[in-house]
């Protein structure tokens, strides 16, 4: 009895098993996210429990009757395939006026979107990821699980900057604060520690002990600090700043400097020198090789001071400031020649800041004596005991910015290095300000000493004019708006604050820049900034800065262009065909020669579609401003890059393979200049269904004439629950071809 009782109950069981499985394949009905967009707001996105407008989760101010898109993008694989069973917007049942998974509809005050989904089996045409032209995934060594860049060691580091040392096959990274990791292959990074014996700890802001070097100790004497400076002070910005390394013949200069104050230029440059710089790492061994430049700034007032028998005294001091602040070194060598730039992040009314360049004795790491680079231009070092003498040659002066009232604080952190394949030197420099708008530029020259000249030819030098518009542009904050971590959890993605450049060249020929780069918001569950793990948390722009590296490609002019996601150890892959660049690509531009009336105008640059075919590129500024149909800037294959034309500037672009950070996968990218200096990336999207990507087709479909509708909308049809992006574009081919014949006819 009790063996038929188990049995009933072991096939009840399973029965019910059955039928609670097909009613969950075929029966459930499931609410499913989906997108709102607008062409003001871009990408919001909501579920049944969300609400956009006055009382919702996302608060937007829409403009009178402007047109929202509600993108419903269900997951569909073979292995989960939802069809819409209703759309209600604001209570109104509308499931019969969804085209191609989407709804249009005006918005002017709150929207509320209920959307319910019934789970079932995929139809015979829907194919699983299914793109027109889409490319097979690069091949590259993924790097490890981690959604961020780098290993942990590769967070907090700000200023960076990169020396290989062949003796120990080694990259090593050091940075501000005393901090150094090293790596193999620019990628995975570690062996986090200090360079020098203090601050103990590379993650404290701990004050350096200035009596480690006999020439540190002696400025610090000199400039006024008492014991207490010496030791620490919750004001002081005296931690090794911005350093660089140089290796000439058998010794290896590491430069850097330190600053008496944050907010004041009163600040020095220093070299100490090793034979060994693997074991000058870890035992913390360097000889002093003294102060290279000092800047001086004083306030009025009493000041401590050292007098010229090495007493302390006391002297009441008017204001008086040298023009350039001695911070952030970066030498260049070429076997030869030793030069070094420095100097920015200072300015105001009376003191100009800029970017200054010395010449430097290889034999001493020093100024070089009696060279005319060293003699030229602004005095330094005026105060304090210390003699008048050159500042060097001005590079790159700040300028003076419209509506940034009271400082011209907005060049610095550069890097000189010299290719000679172009046969130019390039000065990269970064503009703005830390934690804020950081961006990168760089300007170029037929000689060390310049002038050094932008895209359009301007001297970074010249008076008179917006300097914040000069230098061309490499990379600023972005985000790359449609970049996801699966088919709907649409983010912010990207990075922020941007700056403090370091270019390499590894033994290979490829070259690289690293930089310091920040966070804008989660990328996906887990996010790692710092020492801190956010679950499911928003990672404010404020984020410990991180090792941010990308490859450098060089145009057929000879001007740099960065490769849109940060390095990962891609290896060469198959060609890129024209086919393969036929699709639906996140664009951004970062536009130096914009009109900026304020520094903050480019704090984000926020990516936006472009729709590329055989035989037309629609740009979102075409959709948005319904403009005519552009067929002039079609896809034009020139040797290894494309030309194109977008939003009447053309480009010329370099497609690459390339592993994605921000979606966890291979994606083809590519980087380019414009014809009037501006920078040009884009990311491939890639959709399982054209959802969020059907605004191109509508675009072109209104410009039909009746006929050319009424055979379109019998196709429309026939594909509305079930749109592929290939079909997609099969039709928007379609309709650019009619369209071409009405012009003809016309």
């Amino acid at each position: 009895m009790k063996s038929k009782i188990f049995a009933f109950f072991t096939v009840a069981v399973a029965l019910c098993g059955v039928v609670f499985s097909l009613y969950n394949k075929y029966i459930r009905v499931t609410e499913y996210p989906v997108f709102l967009e607008s062409f003001g707001h871009g990408i919001l996105t909501v579920d049944s429990t969300e609400t956009v407008g006055e009382d919702g989760k996302y608060k937007v101010n829409w403009a009178k009757d402007e047109i929202i898109t509600v993108n419903i993008n269900p997951e569909r694989t073979s292995d989960a395939y939802y069809k819409l069973e209703k759309l209600e917007v604001n209570g109104v049942d509308v499931t019969d006026e969804v085209s191609m998974l989407q709804y249009r509809t005006p918005v002017t005050e709150k929207l509320t979107i209920l959307a319910s989904f019934k789970k079932g089996k995929a139809p015979s045409s829907a194919k699983e990821n299914e793109v027109s032209g889409k490319a097979k995934e690069p091949e590259i060594s993924k790097y490890y699980d981690n959604p961020y860049v780098g290993a942990y060691a590769a967070y907090d580091i700000e200023d960076p900057t990169v020396f290989y040392d062949e003796e120990s096959g080694y990259y090593y990274c050091f940075g501000s604060d005393n901090t150094v990791i090293k790596s193999k292959d620019l990628v995975n990074w570690s062996g986090r520690t200090t360079y020098f014996k203090t601050p103990e700890n590379a993650n404290t802001n701990a004050i350096m002990d200035f009596t480690q070097f006999a020439s540190v100790k002696k400025w610090a004497e000199t400039h006024g600090y008492d014991d207490v400076y010496l030791s620490s002070d919750s004001n002081s910005d005296r931690t090794p700043l911005a350093p660089d390394v140089v290796k000439v013949g058998s010794v290896y200069y590491l430069y850097f400097s330190l600053s008496k104050q944050t907010g004041a230029n009163e600040s020095a440059i220093f070299v100490v020198k090793t034979n060994d710089i693997a074991r000058s790492v870890s035992e913390k061994l360097w000889v002093d090789g003294g102060m290279v430049i000092c800047s001086c700034g004083r306030h009025a007032g009493t000041q401590k001071l050292i007098d010229e028998n090495g007493n302390k005294t006391e002297a009441t001091l008017n204001a008086q400031y040298d023009k350039v602040n001695a911070v952030h070194p970066s030498v260049y060598y070429d076997g030869n020649s030793m030069y070094m730039v420095y100097g920015g992040y200072f300015g105001s009314e009376s003191i100009d800041g800029g970017i200054y360049m010395l010449e430097l004795d290889r034999k001493t790491g020093l100024i070089k004596e009696g060279s005319s680079i060293n003699a030229s231009g602004d005095t330094i070092g005026t105060l304090h005991g210390n003699s008048a003498r050159p500042a060097g040659t001005l590079v790159a002066a700040p300028g003076k910015i419209p509506a940034l009232s009271g400082s011209s604080n907005l060049i610095g952190g550069a890097d000189l290095v010299y290719n000679k394949d172009t046969g130019y030197y390039y000065l990269f420099m970064t503009y703005g300000v830390d934690d804020t708008n950081y961006n990168i530029r760089v300007a170029r020259s037929t000689n060390a000493a310049g002038p050094y000249t932008d895209f359009s030819g301007e001297s970074m030098v010249q008076s008179g004019g917006n300097q914040y518009n000069r230098g061309y542009m490499l990379i600023g904050g972005y985000n790359f708006t449609s970049s996801s971590k699966g088919s709907v959890a649409y983010t912010d993605t990207g990075r922020a604050s941007v700056g403090s450049p370091a270019i390499i060249k590894v033994s290979n020929g490829a070259w690289f820049m690293a930089a310091q780069s920040q966070l804008y918001y989660k990328v996906d569950s887990r996010i790692v900034t710092g020492s801190v793990i956010a679950e499911q948390e928003d990672i404010v722009v404020n984020s410990e800065p991180c090792l941010d590296m990308r490859e450098i490609l060089w145009d057929d002019t000879g001007w740099p262009v960065l490769m849109p996601e940060i390095f990962t150890g891609e290896r060469a892959s198959k060609k890129i065909s024209s086919k393969d660049m036929y699709g639906i690509w996140d664009v951004l531009v970062f536009d130096s020669s914009a009109d900026k009336k304020d520094y903050r105008a480019v704090a984000r640059t926020v990516s936006e579609r472009l729709s590329v075919y055989s035989s037309a590129i629609i740009s979102a500024r075409d959709i948005a401003e319904n403009r005519e149909l552009n067929t002039s800037g079609v896809l034009k294959k020139e040797g290894d890059y494309y030309k194109m034309t977008v939003d009447g500037v053309e480009y010329k672009i370099y497609p690459r393979f390339m592993w994605d950070w921000e979606l966890d996968k291979g994606s083809l990218v590519f980087t380019g200049l414009g014809a009037n200096g501006s920078t040009i990336w884009g990311k491939k999207s890639v959709s399982s269904t054209a959802g969020m990507y059907t605004d191109a087709f509508y675009y072109l479909y209104d410009k039909c004439d009746d006929a050319t509708k009424a055979e379109i909308d019998k196709k429309v049809k026939k594909i509305s629950s079930n749109p592929t992006q290939d079909y997609v574009d099969t039709l928007s081919k379609t309709i650019i071809k009619r369209l071409a014949e009405q012009a003809a006819q016309e």
